[in-house]
């Protein structure tokens, strides 16, 4: 047997004692005569769902009516696909734009599209706050003063753009 200091750091103890004991019931016949044996699962309900929660939500899906708030999920996912697409395009094209006459025109404009996809995914964020009953999972807004010191930080205006400018992965 393996000592506590040869044990892997990431062992899940919580999974090897729930599986051991699922084993055990199965040895022992817990599980042979359930009912509804062999047959599929109802998933149609939700046992934790209220009865209120259960009709509401189902006069919306034969509606194909959506909440709010799935609705601006969806939003917030787009805008913040939008805002890390124009700072990848902004980083892919600046190396050929950093010698042109226009280099701060293309980095003001790249900036400002950045920004303002930046605030719009906030704004939406802050809307999904106040409309979603998921307080918990919430999505995470753009720190976009950080953000954009970064950029000007990396990108300078014109002339003074630092020669290795490059924006690592979508960190918040």
């Amino acid at each position: 047997m393996a000592h506590g200091d040869e044990m892997p750091a990431d062992l899940d103890w919580a999974a090897i004692v729930a599986e051991r004991k699922i084993q055990e019931a199965r040895e022992e016949g817990v599980f042979d005569n359930l009912p509804g044996r062999g047959k599929p699962l109802n998933l149609r309900r939700d046992p934790f769902e209220s009865v209120a929660s259960a009709i509401v939500n189902r006069i919306l899906k034969h509606n194909n009516v959506m909440p709010v708030w799935v609705t601006l999920e969806q939003e917030i996912e787009h805008e913040r696909e939008q805002a890390l697409s124009v700072l990848s395009r902004w980083e892919a094209a600046e190396p050929e734009l950093r010698n042109d006459a226009r280099y701060t025109e293309f980095r003001s404009l790249a900036r400002v599209t950045y920004a303002a996809h930046m605030k719009r995914t906030n704004d939406l964020i802050l809307k999904y706050n106040v409309n979603s009953p998921f307080a918990l999972r919430a999505p995470i807004p753009f720190m976009q003063k950080r953000r954009l010191a970064e950029f000007d930080e990396r990108y300078g205006t014109g002339a003074d753009a630092p020669a290795n400018a490059l924006v690592k992965g979508d960190e918040l």
